[in-house]
């Protein structure tokens, strides 16, 4: 495997260290289902908690799966595992 990368960061925390509750494995899926399945998931989950999504959509990692969390305000990290294998850490958002 190659080097780790982060490709965007848009947390203020570090969300490489936080506990992974679910996990969604999205690979093989065309976007925007990524992105659907990422919503879904991060509904089942509770506030506080983080979500990883896989995907080898490069289109989804870098572009749909950011632009939903950021017209929600989740806090999330993308990260690039190897050529064609994206891993997207997503916060649930505690409301007060």
């Amino acid at each position: 495997m190659s080097e780790l990368k982060i490709v965007i960061n848009r947390s203020s925390i570090d969300l490489l260290k936080a506990n992974i509750v679910k996990s969604v494995d999205s690979r093989g899926m065309a976007c925007p289902y990524p992105s659907f399945e990422s919503v879904k998931a991060i509904n089942a989950i509770n506030p506080g908690d983080v979500l990883e999504v896989l995907t080898d959509n490069d289109e989804s990692a870098l572009k749909s799966i950011p632009s939903v969390c950021d017209k929600r305000r989740w806090e999330f990290l993308v990260l690039q595992e190897a050529k064609e294998l994206w891993r997207v850490l997503i916060k649930k958002p505690i409301i007060a």
